[in-house]
């Protein structure tokens, strides 16, 4: 986990942290799934900035009506849309567009608020700032108060922690040693790994066998692979890498469909393409299902990510998984302010 030098406790990769905590937040994200009604309003009332540097529907408004239901006020901020642009160099002349510094910007909000989420993707074309959460970092340094990680450059734990809800409640706790299949899927654009990265990391983590099943030349990070090879290897597994989806497939428990880009992207984008584009028939189709449950982070392609058949399938628990991101939030919410 990342820590400002003040000790504040930042939820960024929180979802990386030790058992205990990961046990605890999976704990409370099913407890709201199943006892909705049971929240305890804090004493006084909690104000909860979103800073949206990027396009949400799931994530802003499950945080919105988590925060609602905590008895939180909330309020979106969108740089760029009736905000002022953002600058994040420092020691720079501030003579272009860029009216404020991220580091007043955080700074004001941190006065104003008594958490911040903040969601801010991969460049995608610095591999140096994405790769080191230069950007986010930044964000963490200047806070005062908790900020919450909604969807950064290498992860996505809110949505890891939605996803492994929906994973327990699925198989009512039978997760250890399922088949997990994350197959790729092509896109139009050449998106981020965060989501594809998170989805490996809770996978292994909840001790299941994962299959990640991507044509030649999408390999995810390195250390993202040794460390969620090294959860598979707790639990008595191997993570597998295969460019054959169908076989990937054969016996899957669940099905976990997102696209995301080359490494190619930093330093060749139309090469990058060129090598995606050869991939057009990489989707999820009603013949990879077999008794497998099938999952996507939404916003999901149809008939380009997957068929509608799956989606419309009986099978198909992405809603669910939706849903969860609202269990998850309150549960969230409830860490950053110490309500439990």
């Amino acid at each position: 986990m990342l820590m400002p030098d003040s000790g504040l406790q930042h939820l960024f990769d929180w979802h990386l942290e030790d058992d205990l905590t990961w046990e605890e937040q999976l704990a409370r994200t099913r407890h709201h799934y199943h006892r909705p009604r049971s929240l305890r309003r804090p004493d006084t009332l909690r104000s909860l900035g979103l800073l949206f540097f990027n396009s949400s529907l799931r994530t802003r408004t499950s945080m919105e009506v988590a925060a609602a239901r905590l008895g939180a006020h909330t309020s979106v901020i969108i740089p760029g849309s009736g905000v002022w642009g953002m600058e994040w160099k420092d020691g720079i002349r501030m003579d272009g567009k860029s009216v404020e510094h991220i580091r007043e910007a955080i700074g004001v909000l941190s006065r104003y608020y008594d958490a911040l989420g903040v969601r801010l993707f991969a460049t995608g074309t610095d591999y140096a700032i994405d790769q080191s959460e230069a950007r986010f970092k930044k964000i963490l340094e200047t806070a005062t108060v908790p900020v919450i990680n909604l969807e950064s450059a290498l992860y996505h734990p809110c949505q890891a922690l939605a996803d492994a809800a929906t994973i327990r409640e699925q198989f009512n706790d039978e997760v250890k040693g399922r088949r997990f299949v994350l197959s790729w899927a092509w896109h139009p654009r050449a998106l981020a790994q965060a989501v594809p990265n998170s989805a490996l990391l809770m996978a292994t983590r909840l001790g299941m066998q994962v299959t990640i099943a991507r044509p030649k030349g999408f390999e995810l990070d390195p250390e993202i692979m040794r460390l969620a090879e090294s959860y598979t290897s707790k639990h008595g597994f191997s993570l597998t890498e295969t460019d054959d989806q169908d076989a990937a497939c054969e016996g899957a428990d669940v099905i976990y469909a997102k696209a995301w880009g080359s490494q190619l992207r930093y330093d060749d984008s139309d090469q990058e393409k060129a090598l995606r584009d050869q991939y057009q028939s990489w989707q999820v189709r009603e013949h990879h299902l077999g008794n497998a449950a099938f999952m996507h982070c939404l916003p999901v392609r149809r008939g380009v990510v997957v068929e509608d058949a799956v989606l419309n399938s009986s099978q198909a628990i992405h809603l669910l998984q939706a849903e969860f991101r609202l269990h998850a939030q309150i549960a969230i919410l409830e860490r950053a302010w110490n309500l439990i």
